[in-house]
């Protein structure tokens, strides 16, 4: 499932398309295929998983899931589920999920990394307040807290931040948990460059990796929420 870095890098590619007319939006999964033809794309942003599309009176969010996709100008043997056409230009989205909201419905910029309103200290609170009793490896996936963070970014931050995933928040020192946010903004900008340079998994310390500088690198699945956790257990303490 994409993660906030490459919706960023999503958003740059169809940039191109902000100020021009819909003249036609179509796709098996788009119930607002008539609403779309006509109107002008004012604005594309991102806002953790989600791209969002600006119209004058409505907003589309485009969720990719697991197996999203999406094609400028070029089309796949299969049918597109969203699509939009700009006179001889198009875009195909394929294997998405789309939603129609109210043009000025907000998005928590304060936990949003990407967003010059982000707010630390407000993420912080969150965590320790809501989250005291959970492990740290399962709330960094929660969207509600950090929007965008998927698991790349939860392994590399928490190896980076010497924190085992299964300390409970609780237990983590304050001076660790600011690090470790401080990371997540960090990692998540620089990110963006490596997406776009396609090395962003080749490049990481110990995603999908066996060892590192010659220590194991072990590999389980969370049991909560069923992802892969890659730790380095000399490395990363539990408290």
């Amino acid at each position: 499932m994409p993660e906030g870095p490459t919706l960023v890098v999503f958003k740059k590619k169809i940039d191109s398309f902000q100020g021009k007319i819909v003249t036609e939006s179509s796709g098996y999964n788009n119930p607002f295929a008539e609403e779309i033809t006509g109107k002008k794309l004012l604005e594309v942003d991102s806002y953790g998983k989600y791209l969002l599309l600006y119209f004058e009176d409505f907003l589309i969010t485009v969720h990719f899931g697991l197996f999203g996709r999406f094609l400028i100008n070029d089309t796949k043997k299969v049918n597109a589920s969203f699509a939009l056409f700009f006179d001889d230009e198009f875009i195909n989205f394929y294997v998405v999920r789309i939603k129609k909201l109210d043009k000025d419905h907000e998005f928590d910029q304060g936990l949003n990394v990407f967003s010059e309103q982000y707010q630390l200290d407000k993420t912080q609170r969150i965590l320790l307040e809501k989250y005291a009793d959970k492990k740290i490896g399962d709330v960094l996936l929660n969207q509600d807290a950090f929007p965008g963070l998927g698991n790349i970014i939860r392994n590399e931050v928490l190896f980076l931040s010497k924190i085992h995933p299964e300390n409970e928040v609780k237990n983590i020192p304050l001076a660790k948990i600011k690090d470790l946010l401080q990371l997540i903004k960090e990692f998540s900008k620089a990110s963006v460059e490596l997406i776009e340079q396609k090395i962003w998994k080749s490049s990481a310390s110990v995603y999908q990796k066996k060892e590192w500088n010659g220590l194991e690198i072990v590999e389980y699945v969370a049991p909560k929420i069923k992802r892969k956790t890659y730790l380095v257990e000399e490395i990363q303490k539990l408290f």
